[in-house]
C-alpha cells in the first residue's frame, strides 16, 4: 500500500510532467550536495522556469505513466535527477551545456523527452546548438529589415532627385520670367 507521502510525490511529479515542454534525465552521482545546489542556481539563473528534481525511479515511472508520457521512463537510470523545462525546448539543454563549459565538467545525461519523443543524450545536446525562438525571430527581423531599409533609401534618393529637378525647373522659370519683365 503506497504511503500518502509517495502518492503526493507521484502527483507532484505528474503535474510537473504535464506542464513541462522538455524533461531531461541527468546522473547526479558523484556530485556533492553543494555542487548540486550550485547547478540548480546556475540553471535557474539561465531561465527561471527550469527546475531540477532528484527523483526515485519507481515513483517517476508511475508519474510518467500517469502523465501520458509512456516510453519516457527510458531516461531513468540508477541515480536520476529530472530537469524540467517549461518554456522553450532548447533552453534547458543550452543551460546544461553552458554549465558544463563554465565548470569544465561533464554531467552524464541519460536522455530526454519532448512532445512524446524520447531523445538520446546526444540528441539532447544537439538541441543546445539550435537557436531559441527569440534568436530566430531577431534573425528574421534583421533579414527583413535590411531589404526594407534599402528600398526606403532608394525611394528617398529618387524623391530627393525629383525635388531637386522641380526646384531647378522652378528657378529656371523664375529667371525666364524675370528676364522677360526686364526686357519690357
Amino acid at each position: 500500500m503506497p504511503t500518502e507521502r509517495k502518492v503526493a510525490a507521484v502527483a507532484d511529479l505528474e503535474e510537473r510532467l504535464k506542464r513541462a515542454t522538455i524533461v531531461i534525465g541527468l546522473d547526479y552521482r558523484g556530485l556533492p550536495v553543494a555542487e548540486l545546489r550550485e547547478l540548480r542556481r546556475a540553471l535557474r539563473k539561465r531561465e527561471s522556469s527550469i527546475e531540477l528534481r532528484v527523483v526515485k525511479n519507481t515513483l517517476a515511472k508511475r508519474a510518467f505513466a500517469n502523465a501520458g508520457r509512456e516510453g519516457a521512463e527510458a531516461i531513468l537510470h540508477e541515480a536520476t535527477a529530472l530537469l524540467f523545462g517549461y518554456e522553450e525546448v532548447v533552453n534547458p539543454p543550452k543551460a546544461i551545456s553552458d554549465y558544463q563549459r563554465e565548470k569544465r565538467m561533464v554531467l552524464p545525461i541519460h536522455g530526454g523527452e519532448t512532445d512524446g519523443t524520447v531523445l538520446s543524450a546526444a540528441e539532447v545536446m544537439e538541441l543546445a546548438a539550435v537557436p531559441s525562438r527569440t534568436e530566430l525571430m531577431a534573425k528574421i527581423a534583421g533579414g527583413v529589415a535590411g531589404p526594407i531599409a534599402g528600398i526606403a533609401m532608394t525611394l528617398s534618393s529618387v524623391l530627393r532627385e525629383l525635388a531637386s529637378a522641380v526646384d531647378a525647373r522652378a528657378q529656371q522659370l523664375e529667371e525666364g520670367s524675370a528676364a522677360a519683365v526686364n526686357e519690357s
